[in-house]
């Protein structure tokens, strides 16, 4: 990505499980495989730090952590205090560490952290853990870089991303086009075509802005979200993404008002180029990046 495309800038999440493999134990390794080659290249990183990461099954814990003292499905974290002191613990030693890199330029503490996953274990990220989480990073932050908190908002009827606004020094949004319908029609879901229904970002991108915030995109789509597995399925077969479809939600976030924007699924495009040989998407990247 860095050397073909010409990125820049991406986004990094740290996953806990691989970092501690003893509860006395941090091992950085598995960060300075990312960062020593971005920061060699003047590459910049917002970095996910926490229990709930990018990627399924989301939650990331360590196996120490759990394994005599599971939690229960639908568990609210906040009163579980074992997992808060050693996740707070975890964040004060991994942001003081990451403190120290150029490449790092700001802070995602948890991912889409107020919403409880459906096809995952439903634990809770309360307003107020996530608070106490945020000051944490805050405090070992030497450099007060920009906190992040991101969501990923379904309808206008969905607040929670005035709260982590409040929260945040930027708010940013997940935003996916194309979901695989419940139902065998329509094929696709899209929320937001759904008019006066619809996810209110411009609504966010205002209200941020008169917070002297701004309103970023953490997640464009621009990898297919199908029913059938994605590294099997022809490229004939996939209707959720395509090249003009990704330049259509780059549109979406632009008039939204969004003053960043990373895209979700460069590791597919790659994917797709080395297996199937279709050259599409990595060449939409290169003309992206390098233009700019």
């Amino acid at each position: 990505m860095l050397d073909e495309l010409g990125a820049r800038r991406l986004r990094l999440s740290i996953y806990w499980d691989e970092i501690a493999p003893a509860a006395d134990h941090l091992s950085f390794a598995p960060v300075r495989r990312w960062l020593d080659p971005l920061e060699a290249r003047g590459g910049r990183a917002l970095v996910t730090l926490g229990l709930k990461a990018q990627r399924w099954p989301e939650y990331y814990p360590p196996a120490w952590l759990m394994q005599d003292h599971p939690l229960p499905d639908g568990a609210d974290l906040e009163t579980e205090g074992r997992v808060v002191s050693h996740l707070l613990l975890m964040l004060e030693r991994l942001t003081a560490f990451l403190a120290d890199y150029d490449a790092v330029e700001a802070w995602q503490v948890e991912n889409e952290p107020l919403i409880a996953p459906r096809n995952s274990v439903r634990w809770l990220i309360s307003p107020a853990l996530l608070a106490r989480e945020i000051a944490v990073v805050r405090d070992a932050d030497p450099r007060r870089r920009p906190v992040i908190v991101n969501h990923s908002t379904e309808d206008r009827f969905d607040r929670r991303w005035w709260t982590s606004l409040q929260l945040a020094d930027v708010l940013a949004e997940n935003i996916y086009t194309r979901k695989p319908a419940r139902r065998r029609w329509p094929r696709y879901v899209n929320p937001h075509c759904f008019g006066p229904l619809a996810p209110p970002l411009r609504r966010e991108a205002r209200a941020a802005a008169m917070l002297g915030k701004e309103l970023w995109v953490t997640e464009l789509q621009a990898e297919p979200w199908e029913s059938e597995d994605v590294r099997e399925i022809a490229s004939a077969r996939i209707g959720s993404v395509s090249p003009a479809r990704i330049e259509a939600n780059l549109r979406l976030a632009h008039r939204a008002g969004a003053r960043r924007v990373y895209l979700w699924g460069a590791e597919w495009w790659r994917f797709m180029a080395e297996r199937h040989g279709d050259t599409r998407y990595w060449e939409l990247g290169q003309r992206l990046f390098q233009s700019g």
